[in-house]
């Protein structure tokens, strides 16, 4: 999995590309942490070029989400693909996390 961080003034968009497992749930751990680190409240998971999610990268998500929330910050997804949007909504997880199909509308859900 390739990871590019963008940071704007509003929050930190993590590009993620390739798939959201098991075996690479730890570069997503690290990115994550570098975000929550530089002060980030409002992290945005670009998952547009994310052809899979197993049940480790969903419960990652998740906890991801829920540590953000005890800092009083927002996790938002943007774009997944149509086969990670539905293993995503079979899991419930946009009930969780937002999720936008751009990026304006991630940042201005922030702001509001």
């Amino acid at each position: 999995m390739k990871i590019k961080e963008r940071v704007l003034p509003q929050g930190i968009i993590l590009d993620l590309e390739g798939d959201l497992t098991y075996a690479n749930q730890a570069a997503f751990k690290v990115a994550v942490e570098k975000a929550k680190q530089a002060g980030c409240r409002h992290l945005i998971v670009n998952m547009e070029q994310v052809r899979f999610v197993d049940s480790a990268g969903l419960g990652l998500l998740v906890l991801v989400s829920q540590s953000f929330k005890r800092l009083q910050a927002q996790v938002s997804m943007l774009k997944p693909q149509n086969y990670v949007r539905e293993i995503m909504s079979l899991a419930n997880i946009p009930k969780m996390i937002p999720i936008y199909e751009n990026e304006q509308d991630a940042l201005i859900a922030r702001a509001a």
